[in-house]
């Protein structure tokens, strides 16, 4: 076995539940989620049930995760339109990474809408940290057109639709300080998978066509997309099999494994994997180095998804897969939190 030496990943784009929704995640089953799948930083997203819109509420969730936590933890907050007032004391924070708009139809309630509200938040996040827009068609343009009007760093989350990567495309090509993401379920499946997985497929941005899905890897190959992002979202599996389900999947665990097959099968190289998990989420985000902290790995040994999962909610949408470069050896800070693949006791 060949085992190559890699950066602690990043995930800049994860849903841990905690507070609030535990049953489905907390700190400690969502980091060491994390830590099985070689990432040792990632960023938390505010849509709990009661959300991260405030400094008290911001605090609340540093304590917990510096409590709980194997890894890193930083955060985006969240705004409904009501709490410009915080922004400052936000943005200063040294935990605080970007502000998270949420300009369509997701899970939680902050949604804005209304573009004479999503201009005044706009105005009042006076801060190089990015604006991230959960965004998708005329919001997505809208977005991007105040971001461009006021000088803002912007970051386009989960990206999904051939005609929002041109308008990245498009809005890089003018100067614009604009960055995007993508998701591996969009880049692994299409809407072809809701058919076969229903619920366990269902989430938003919702699965497109191939055609879709081909502009994606298009877009990651010639630097539009910046970064690769789970939009780590576990729900228990009684939540995937209502009606209608909620939104979302997890994916901490194998993040690393699908895009080192992808580097396998010669869609893109190991260097990128590096750029989209490491290098540019870093740089985007102005995350903190992590000394004597990587990743050992086999890139060409591959495994199976199957159970037992660390993270609480117990199931992957690609279980039955083969992946590549499961990681063996974790360490933070010079500490092993993955030894052999498995978390010490």
């Amino acid at each position: 076995m060949a085992l190559k030496r890699f950066p602690g990943f990043i995930d800049a784009h994860v849903h841990l539940r905690d507070p609030g929704a535990t049953h489905k995640e907390d700190f400690h089953t969502g980091s060491r989620a994390a830590a099985i799948g070689g990432i040792t930083q990632i960023i938390d997203m505010p849509n709990n049930p009661t959300p991260t819109i405030s400094l008290s509420r911001l605090m609340e969730k540093i304590q917990l995760a510096d409590e709980k936590s194997l890894i890193d933890i930083s955060f985006h907050y969240g705004t409904n339109g009501a709490n410009t007032d915080t922004f400052a004391d936000a943005f200063n924070h040294p935990r605080v990474a970007g502000l998270k708009l949420y300009c369509n139809h997701t899970t939680g309630e902050m949604l804005i809408e209304d573009l004479a509200l999503l201009e005044k938040v706009f105005a009042a996040w006076e801060s190089s940290k990015p604006i991230l827009l959960h965004a998708e068609g005329t919001q997505l343009a809208a977005g991007i057109a105040l971001g461009y009007l006021y000088g803002r760093t912007l970051h386009v989350c989960h990206i999904t639709q051939a005609i929002e990567v041109e308008l990245v495309r498009l809005a890089k090509a003018k100067g614009q300080h604009i960055s995007a993401g993508v998701c591996p379920h969009h880049l692994y499946m299409t809407e072809k998978d809701r058919e076969i997985k229903k619920g366990y497929a269902t989430m938003k941005p919702p699965l497109g066509p191939q055609s879709d899905q081909n502009a994606l890897w298009a877009g990651l190959i010639d630097e539009t997309i910046d970064i690769v992002e789970t939009d780590h979202a576990p729900h228990t599996r009684e939540e995937k099999e209502i009606d209608p389900p909620a939104f979302g999947v997890p994916g901490l665990e194998t993040v690393v494994g699908l895009m080192f097959k992808a580097a396998h099968d010669g869609r893109i190289t190991e260097d990128d994997v590096v750029r989209f998990l490491y290098t540019n989420p870093k740089r985007i985000f102005g995350l903190p180095d992590q000394p004597d902290t990587y990743v050992e790995l086999d890139p060409e040994k591959e495994y199976v998804v199957a159970p037992p999962y660390e993270s609480k909610c117990g199931w992957s949408a690609y279980e039955g897969m083969t992946l590549y470069g499961k990681p063996e050896t974790v360490v933070l800070r010079g500490k092993p939190i993955v030894e052999n693949g498995i978390i010490p006791t």
